[in-house]
This record gives structure tokens, sequence and C-alpha cells, in this order.
């Protein structure tokens, strides 16, 4: 796979703590859409009808398991609030990401602004900064 192609891959996780299977599926048809027109490879998706506030999920875990295997260098999310609400989870998955060098966009909101108004934007520089190491964004 040449690397431009490669750099261009990308894994959608959706989630609700919802049991409507109707929200996780337009969830993923919105990521679908939104990876054609950012011109994405799509390698795989995932889904959680669980709640965010654990990282211990079956499709939060195929994704993780994809990054960590290098067949993903882009995870696409709807917001911030896929990946979970609860700020030590989602601090845990984006430094899984940063550690691995994936990139994560959101296609339904400004993630640089979620990441700011959650208060874990400039834990996440730092890090960054320490390790050597790219932001996850």
């Amino acid at each position: 796979m040449s690397e431009d192609r490669e750099m261009r891959t990308v894994w959608l996780y959706s989630r609700s703590g919802r049991q409507s299977l109707s929200e996780l599926s337009a969830q993923m048809t919105d990521l679908l859409e939104e990876a054609e027109r950012r011109g994405y490879i799509v390698v795989g998706t995932s889904q959680d009808r669980h709640s965010g506030n654990s990282i211990h999920r079956v499709g939060l875990k195929l994704m993780m398991g994809e990054v960590r295997r290098g067949n993903a260098h882009i995870v696409m999310v709807w917001d911030l609030s896929r990946l979970s609400r609860d700020n030590s989870t989602l601090i845990r998955i984006l430094n899984f990401l940063q550690d691995h060098g994936a990139v994560l966009v959101t296609a339904g909101t400004d993630l640089r602004y979620e990441l700011s108004i959650r208060g874990v934007e400039l834990p996440l520089r730092k890090r960054a900064a320490q390790k050597g190491r790219d932001v996850p964004w």
C-alpha cells in the first residue's frame, strides 16, 4: 500500500448509551458520507450500545486493535462524546491514539473546540511535547 493511501485509512466508530439501533445506524451513515467526502479509505467500522464511561467496549477494542496493528491511521467519530463523556476515559483513548500515531477526526463538531471546552487539549499537548509525539488531531 502506498504511503499516501495508507495515511488516508480511516476507522469509523459510533456509540450510543441508548439501545436504539436507528441512532447508531444514522451516526454510521453520517460518518460514511463524511469519510467519502474527505476522500478517506474506510478500512472498518464498529459500534457500541454501551455507556462511554468504560474503556471495556467491544467496538472500541476492535477499533483500537486495528490502530495498534497499523491498519487504521485515522479514527472518525461524530463528536468526542462518542468516545466518552468521562474525561479520564477520553484521555486514555486519546493517549492510545497518540502513542500509535493515529489521528482523531470528528465529523459533526469542531474537535479543537471540544477538546478545549472539556479541558483536555492542554494536557494532551503537554504529553505530546514530553514524549516527542504529535497531538492526535
